[in-house]
């Protein structure tokens, strides 16, 4: 007697359309493992992904099923995808060749009844119905084949299904396995005696597999037919050394710091390597800490405080790898697109050579949505708003991560972005009640008190204070004198300006009085400056005079790769500062200009010497200095706000950063002497502010339509606790017990608006949202505004409205007042973009504009922003738009940065209208197709005949796509057929070579294939 085994485990798919899962590969192997340790004369063959082609696998169960003796057991794992036809899926099934790349069950039941073995132990962790995440192909239904289960048992003929032929198999969050395979597992390694028989355990198996979906909030019931005369025993299955060695311990305890201590682990080479060349020393203070007393690689849950430049992000890194090794997926959290980008370029050089996948999800046309809705990546970057949405929209999500690194976790305290961070983390504090809880790695810039923080996420907290690079921070007068906080800790006053090096440049004293003297003493001890400046146009005003008086060369390298159509006037002012060998960073330069401004200013040997920049470029861009200057005495953001201590901190941190300089220095200026020592006392030796929740009562509507759009439904007496659940809820709650009793008559209130909206309906006294409500709920707007652009939109024809004015209707939201429109205020010579409205969108959309109590200079910024993106979309050159649309060049000035500004603010919310009109008008599929495609002109400023361009293998900007246009070179053929010269009077000579030698390939066996 023999026994022979066929283990299939499939998470990957190549084919694009069909979804990976995260627990097959890890079940097929664990069986093909324990099996093995445990019955020494086992005939086992695996079969993973890759391996796993319908060709390999089918031959390899039928040919063991006809080797079979007559006395011989069979033992067949398959853990994947099945079909609702009732077929079996491999890595190489395809979504349209289904019959002819899927195994059928009905010939497997011929193939069992055939075999002469005396059993057969099918064990089929896969499913026939249901919709991802579960182990089913989403396909058009079809009638399922007449076998159903019962042709595949019998006598001698087991078969233990995942579950019946109308649910669903699932898969595990955290253990890596899918429900019945997890099941077991467990019942067959933890048996009390040294045998496990079939079918005295069965009742365990799916007793346990039914008890763990209904903690993730599931149905699903396995499925146990077929006898066997005698029964079947197999031993008490052991980890033995094929599951070590499959499986050996991730989990890293203790470091002592070298990189190459990991290589046990199972960190690849290669992974290790790079490490050792970033951070030669290996890991530091904090890092270690992290490992060793806080487990953050034992897939401890961990919040960590520490200031800019002391290698925390690294502990996200790290256990990102880790995660991923374990064959989970993890995601970065980040606030800002741009940091987004810049990560995502940085792991992808990484790690991308070293296999793994990374993706990123921001809310533009280059996403990965499809990567990461499917499974197809292992390492993915979203914004905070990016992730809360997929999330909520798709709640697999959250089932699929081993890991959530949180970067930037202050902004929960940021009175517009904090909700959205407070909800992320209320809504992973509420999945662990459903068996989901993926690690969370919280990273913070130094704050105050944590006001029960740490508490209510229920992790440890690793705070420092300490910077691997020491940082001296001081204020500095006009008279030159600088009072700092030493390295050591001593405050010192010094002379730091020459005497009289001072002095008044212009008709009033100003801040240039001391930038220039400053600088100049800086770069020529070879140091690099980032000047932080409060508005965009006196950053490049800054750039500007310190190009023509630091006297340095040209920053050639960074010239060379600037963009060379679309210019804006500010692309102009750039080129001037570059010459002299300075730059400035904000919204009016378009992305291709940031890029290269950042990679020159971080090249060590560049020839960017000063960076003046808005205080964007603090939030974790990667662009270190050796001195950082804050150059406002008043010391207030764009916003009119004055800078918190944190956000002081996050930017003098930016001074001196790892790698780049031993010591920092940050220095604030000042007017007098008692200023000096004013700032100095608020700044330098100020505490940063305690954590305190963005909740306010008066966003209660808001929170609780948020918080409603997490949860299926909930009683109508339960929803303060969805309040108390949040860290504002919480902290109030603590603070004063009788909250919830002072806001459940304002929750009462909320809950019959909701109802007379339709945004929410009450079964039985179960309120849950409507499809409206929902759409409402996971949007980026307020309760007030929600309800406002449904009923501006319920009063919308859509079957006669361009999808365009939905562009018109957005700019009514309260949301689009915090966008700066500069408008000019004096006299009415602003009146005109009403008539720049009613040419370009009608009438209607002008009266529209005037609602909502909507004063006259409102009435025109609304006017102002809905003209500016018509022609945006239009494909109206920048310098154009700015040109049109400035009255004055002093006031109400319109520059590129306002353009991108309402643009991308528009288009931010115009995804929510988008949703929130599927659920108005689910029978106009046409119109939501015509607003998908007025977003994606949105995005690139192109109108529609220029789209196919953005399908080049060269990514070009807005200038070389319109140019490309105008040519009437409309798409990839025309423009691989066009003269590199002719190209490079388009797009610039470095794009045309590029763009000759990616289309040249294609172009070749074209023509070889026409000629053949």
């Amino acid at each position: 007697m023999a026994t022979k085994a066929v283990f299939v485990g499939i998470n990957k798919q190549a084919y694009p359309g069909i979804d990976e899962l995260t627990g097959a590969l890890r079940d097929a192997v664990a069986l093909w493992a324990l099996f093995s340790d445990s019955l020494p004369d086992l005939s086992a063959r695996l079969f993973v992904d890759k391996e796993a082609t319908k060709d390999a696998v089918s031959e390899a169960i039928l040919q063991t099923l006809d080797g079979a003796d007559e006395g011989d057991v069979v033992i067949i794992s398959f853990a994947g995808h099945g079909s609702p036809d009732g077929s079996l899926a491999f890595y190489d099934t395809r979504m349209d060749d289904l019959s002819g790349t899927t195994l059928p069950m009905a010939v497997l039941a011929d193939a069992f009844k055939a075999t002469k073995a005396r059993v057969v132990l099918f064990i089929l962790d896969s499913c026939f119905s249901g919709h991802a995440p579960a182990r089913i192909l989403e396909v058009a239904a079809k009638a399922r084949a007449a076998f159903t289960l019962e042709g595949v048992h019998g006598d001698g003929r087991i078969l233990l299904a995942a579950c019946m032929s109308s649910q669903s198999a699932w898969e595990q969050p955290g253990t890596g396995h899918g429900l019945l395979t997890g099941a077991v597992i467990q019942v067959m390694t933890g048996a009390p005696t040294d045998h496990v028989s079939f079918p005295s355990v069965v009742d365990e198996i799916i007793q346990i597999t039914r008890v763990e979906a209904e903690r993730i909030g599931v149905t699903q019931t396995p499925v146990f037919l077929g006898t066997v005369e005698g029964g079947l025993v197999f031993p008490k299955l052991v980890r033995g050394a094929n599951y070590q060695a499959a499986f050996p311990a991730s989990e890293v305890v203790t470091m002592d710091g070298d990189f190459g201590e990991l290589l046990a682990h199972g960190f690849p080479e290669a992974i290790i390597e790079q490490w050792r060349n970033r951070f030669p020393d290996g890991l530091n203070a904090l890092q270690l800490k992290a490992v060793n007393e806080f487990g953050v690689l034992a897939g401890k849950s961990l919040l960590t405080v520490a200031p800019t430049s002391s290698g925390k992000t690294m502990v996200g890194e790290l256990a990102a790898v880790q995660a991923v090794l374990a064959g989970k997926k993890a995601a970065f959290l980040l606030p800002y697109r741009a940091i987004v980008a810049e990560k995502f370029e940085e792991f992808s050089e990484r790690y991308g050579a070293a296999g793994l996948r990374v993706v990123r999800c921001t809310g533009d046309a280059t996403d990965s949505v499809g990567e990461v809705m499917g499974g197809r990546y292992d390492l993915a970057f979203f914004t905070y708003e990016m992730f809360l949405n997929l999330a909520l929209g798709t709640p697999h999500l959250l089932a699929r991560l081993g890991l959530v690194v949180i970067d930037e976790g202050q902004f929960i305290t940021d009175p517009r972005r904090g909700i959205t961070v407070e909800l992320i983390l209320a809504m992973l504090l509420r999945a662990r009640s459903r068996g989901i809880s993926p690690q969370l790695v919280l990273l913070s810039a130094v704050i105050g008190i944590l006001n029960g923080f740490d508490r209510w996420l229920d992790i440890p907290v690793l705070l420092s204070r300490t910077r691997p690079v020491p940082l001296v921070e001081g204020v500095l007068d006009r008279n030159g004198v600088f009072q700092s906080v030493d390295v050591d800790g001593t405050t010192k006053t010094e002379q730091l300006l020459p005497r009289g090096a001072v002095a008044q440049r212009g008709k009033t004293a100003s801040s240039q009085d001391v930038i220039v003297p400053l600088a100049r003493q800086l770069v020529a001890a070879g140091e690099k400056l980032i000047v932080f400046r409060n508005a965009r146009g006196i950053a490049q005003g800054c750039a500007r005079y310190l190009s023509a008086e630091l006297g340095k060369g040209p920053a050639t390298t960074t010239l060379q790769a600037l963009p060379e159509h679309g210019l804006s006037s500010a692309s102009v002012d750039l080129r001037t500062c570059l010459q002299g060998g300075t730059a400035f960073h904000n919204t009016n330069l378009v992305r291709e200009e940031r890029e290269a401004v950042e990679r020159g200013f971080r090249n060590p040997n560049g020839e960017i010497h000063v960076l003046a920049s808005t205080t964007t470029l603090a939030a974790g861009i990667n662009t270190p200095a050796s001195t950082v200057i804050l150059a406002e005495q008043e010391f207030r953001g764009e916003d009119g706000r004055q800078f918190t201590i944190a956000e002081y901190k996050n930017m003098a941190g930016r001074a001196g950063r790892l790698g780049f300089k031993e010591t920092g220095k940050a220095i604030i200026l000042a007017d007098t002497p008692f200023q000096r020592a004013q700032l100095f006392q608020r700044y330098v030796q100020g505490v940063p502010e305690d954590v305190i929740s963005s909740f306010s009562v008066d966003d209660l509507p808001t929170w609780v339509l948020r918080l409603l759009s997490q949860v299926k439904g909930v009683a109508a007496a339960n929803i303060p606790s969805l309040l108390v659940n949040t860290f504002g809820g919480y902290a109030a709650s603590r603070a004063n017990p009788h909250w919830v009793a002072m806001v459940e008559q304002r929750i009462a209130e909320l809950v019959q608006r909701l109802l007379q909206a339709g945004l929410a309906e009450d079964e039985a006294g179960v309120i849950h949202l409507t499809l409206l409500g929902q759409a409402v709920g996971a949007s980026s707007l307020s309760f007030e505004s929600g309800l406002r652009l449904v009923e501006l939109l319920r009063a919308i024809d859509v079957s006669t409205t361009p999808a365009s004015h939905i562009l018109g209707v957005v700019q009514v939201l309260e949301e689009m007042k915090a966008v700066y429109t500069p408008i000019m205020s004096k006299g009415r010579s602003e009146a005109a973009r009403v008539n720049d409205v009613i040419q370009r969108y009608g009438h209607p959309l002008s009266r529209l504009l005037q609602r909502y109590g909507a004063d006259e200079h409102e009435f025109w910024r609304r006017c102002k922003r809905a003209a500016i993106l018509h022609d945006w979309i239009e494909g109206v050159p920048v310098d154009a738009i700015e040109a049109h649309y400035t009255v004055n060049p002093y006031q109400g000035t319109i520059r590129y940065g306002d353009i991108a500004s309402i643009a991308d603010s528009t288009r931010f919310h115009l995804r929510s209208a988008h949703r929130i009109l599927a659920a108005l008008f689910p029978e106009q599929p046409e119109f939501l197709s015509a607003l998908d495609l007025v977003l994606r002109r949105l995005e690139f400023g192109l109108p529609e005949r220029a789209l196919r361009l953005l399908e080049l293998p060269v990514l070009l900007g807005r200038g070389q796509t319109l140019a490309l246009m105008g040519a009437g070179l409309l798409d990839k053929d025309p423009v691989a057929a066009a003269p590199e010269a002719q190209l490079a009077g388009y797009v610039g000579p470095i794009s045309a070579a590029r763009l000759k030698a990616a289309l040249a390939p294609a172009t070749k066996v074209q023509v070889d294939t026409a000629t053949g």
